[in-house]
């Protein structure tokens, strides 16, 4: 990355702080993007070359994430499955959805419907970026490719929405990051086998 890339990440980094901080002081509906531009000692104008809208100053890392999610199909490892490959890169994310921060950043959803809205349309986009992923990295025809990111992002969007619910009711810590990556684990394993045993009842071994 050269020095003027640098310096533009900077800018954008330091814009999603200062929004970050006021939406966490204030909430999302009574901080204007005027607001962010002054905390960011920018003009509005820059604010918007980076951000098209205030709801996208809130959700800044989905570039970062689509990336990351594309990446862990692209790089999975030999004769590994995709879901299994998505579900090590979720993993990682189990420690930080248990923590008081994220209950911050939870709450700030729950309480605005703008960005519930905006939520949609960013599990609607992955959901397309993973079938062009699928369709060129694993090999998928069209229809396998939609129908697998559609199963894929259902888990990606359940796994979020869970998180944000546990953390708003207080369950931090290690104990809530094992209990989410159980749950993570047992929802890829229904991707893995299908959903021909769903509801069969399973004897104990």
């Amino acid at each position: 990355m050269g020095l003027r890339e640098t310096k533009k990440e900077r800018t954008r980094r330091d814009i999603a702080d200062a929004a970050m901080r006021l939406f966490i002081q204030r909430g999302f509906a009574r901080v204007t993007v005027a607001d962010v531009a002054h905390e960011a000692g920018v003009s509005e104008k820059t604010v918007f070359n980076y951000f098209p809208t205030k709801e996208d100053l809130f959700f800044d890392e989905v570039d970062e994430r689509e990336a990351a999610l594309v990446a862990a199909i692209r790089d999975r490892r030999p004769g590994e499955s995709v879901p299994a490959a998505l579900r090590r890169h979720q993993n990682v994310d189990c420690g930080r959805m248990c923590t008081q921060g994220f209950a911050a950043f939870a709450r700030l959803i729950d309480e605005s419907p703008a960005l519930r809205v905006k939520e949609l349309e960013v599990m609607a986009r992955l959901q397309r970026t993973l079938a062009v992923a699928l369709e060129r990295e694993a090999g998928c025809s069209e229809v396998e490719a939609r129908v697998a990111a559609a199963l894929l992002v259902g888990v990606h969007w359940t796994f979020f929405v869970t998180a944000r619910e546990r953390a708003l009711a207080g369950q931090f810590g290690p104990a809530a990051a094992r209990r989410l990556r159980a749950d993570l684990a047992r929802a890829h394993e229904l991707l893995e086998r299908g959903l021909g045993d769903l509801g069969v009842e399973r004897v104990p071994v």
